[in-house]
């Protein structure tokens, strides 16, 4: 699964969406509040919310028609956020991680197979009431300082799409 950017009218431009961007936007490997995304949101102050509308019904065309949104305002939040991060270069040291995600992933994969569901419904209690356990692991997208790369990159992708006469965008996950 990838995130996707739809320009309002075709153009040249390449529409590929950083992968590792999209990753971080998909909040893979943790859950809403825990998520890398909601976390170094709250840590710059910076509403990345706009990156989170995807949630649309593809068959209403009403309803797609009201996910575009205009690139002047994509490129200020990625210029907004580009700016924080360059600002606060160590932001990513706030964030938390879980570092036994996979080990816990793999033990709850094994409990799956318990027949006694009483037993399996405790074990994946005691499993989930562990410290860090709704954190995702640290891939280094943060630390490597790849979000800043795909943030320029995406903003090179909308300075294209502005020349090709492009005004408005939206997002999809696919």
């Amino acid at each position: 699964m990838s995130y996707d950017i739809i320009p309002n009218k075709k153009t040249a431009c390449t529409n590929q969406f950083p992968g590792g961007l999209s990753f971080f936007f998909e909040q893979v490997g943790g859950y809403g509040e825990h998520a890398e995304v909601e976390q170094v949101s709250r840590i710059l102050k910076i509403d990345l919310s706009i990156f989170q509308d995807i949630d649309y019904n593809y068959e209403d065309s009403s309803d797609v028609e009201r996910h575009w949104h205009n690139i002047d305002t994509i490129a200020n939040v990625i210029d907004s956020f580009i700016s924080k991060i360059s600002s606060n270069p160590y932001y990513y040291t706030h964030v938390k991680h879980n570092p036994n995600r996979a080990k816990q992933l793999d033990e709850e994969e094994k409990l799956m197979h318990l027949i006694d569901t009483a037993q399996l419904n405790s074990r994946l209690e005691q499993l989930r009431n562990q410290p860090l356990y709704y954190y995702p692991p640290d891939l280094g997208f943060l630390s490597n300082r790849r979000l800043s790369k795909d943030l320029s990159t995406l903003k090179t992708i909308l300075n294209c799409f502005k020349k090709d006469g492009v005004t408005k965008v939206r997002f999809e996950y696919s």
